[in-house]
């Protein structure tokens, strides 16, 4: 692979290999004029492609007479190694949490037969940055922080949805007085700007009220609670049902305020990266992710990322 690399046929190579990741065994397959459409390149460039994928051991061809030709065997494994990136990752949140570990937990399951590597970052903005640049294919995000920066003008797109509660429980308003029943004027509120989800339900619960606004990082909220920094935070309940807080009160967020959007996972891509799409398509199987973080939430599966 490497003396073809920077020549047309190791970049055909590369895109070929790509598309018949999202593929399966006995699947029909495009024609050699179709993909030379497709790719931009000459007959014989996709066919030298097909070659150095049969010769490596990456697929096998067979053909249905007039139906044309389709997949025989595949070897994903080596079909990744053919691709320009030769390893697949994804970007979410710090694994704080129950679900959060079993979200990780279930995409590195369902990607298993592929090479894979999922890194961990606060903040939705920065992760669908990270998107936009090509440092990662994919990230997980609330639907809100997805919707947000689309309408904003992110070059991305969601490629999968998981449903309300797949990326957390639901939010809760914490507050260090258990005497209130919710935000009063005076109180100091943590707010991050760094988190699309945090800020905004911050601003639906703090209008209209006289507060201030304590700049504070979402993972610092309960210790800046318990000590005194702040009044009042916008917290994971998951997180308070792993470890209580006793000391502290825990509100429940109304419908005004708060919706599924902000708990609802998806998986976010780079705007038109339609073979990523695929992929992903093909190897996620929502219900099955879910499952497998209904498991890890109960403790009948560990979560193993």
């Amino acid at each position: 692979m490497e003396g073809y690399l920077f020549q047309k046929t190791g970049v055909a190579i590369g895109q070929l290999a790509l598309d018949l990741l999202s593929r399966n065994e006995g699947e029909r397959i495009p024609t050699v004029s179709e993909y030379q459409e497709k790719f931009g390149v000459s007959r014989g460039t996709i066919q030298n492609a097909f070659k150095y994928l049969k010769d490596n051991g990456a697929i096998s061809i067979g053909y249905h007479g007039h139906l044309g030709a389709y997949i025989e065997t595949i070897h994903y494994g080596k079909l990744q190694s053919c691709c320009i990136r030769k390893e697949l990752l994804g970007i979410m949140p710090l694994p704080y949490s129950t679900t959060y570990e079993g979200f990780a937990a279930a995409i590195y399951m369902e990607l298993e037969k592929l090479n894979f590597n999922m890194a961990y970052s606060r903040g939705a903005g920065g992760r669908i940055r990270l998107v936009e640049s090509g440092t990662y294919q994919f990230a997980v995000v609330s639907q809100y922080a997805a919707e947000y920066s689309i309408e904003n003008g992110s070059d991305i797109e969601v490629a999968l949805n998981f449903g309300p509660g797949s990326f957390l429980s639901r939010h809760v308003l914490l507050l260090r007085d258990t005497t209130k029943e919710g935000i009063c004027d005076g109180m100091r509120v943590s707010y991050d700007s760094a988190s699309l989800d945090q800020s905004r339900i911050t601003k639906n619960i703090t209008k209209g009220k006289q507060v201030e606004l304590v700049n504070i990082k979402t993972q610092n909220t309960v210790s800046s609670l318990l000590d005194g920094t702040i009044d009042a935070g916008i917290w994971n309940y998951d997180d308070i049902i792993d470890n209580k807080y006793r000391q502290l009160k825990v509100v429940r967020l109304t419908d005004d305020v708060y919706d599924d959007k902000f708990s609802t996972a998806v998986i976010v891509i780079k705007k038109g990266d339609e073979y990523m799409r695929a992929l992903l398509e093909k190897y996620i199987n929502i219900p099955s992710v879910l499952n497998i973080l209904k498991e890890v939430r109960e403790g009948k599966r560990l979560a193993d990322y």
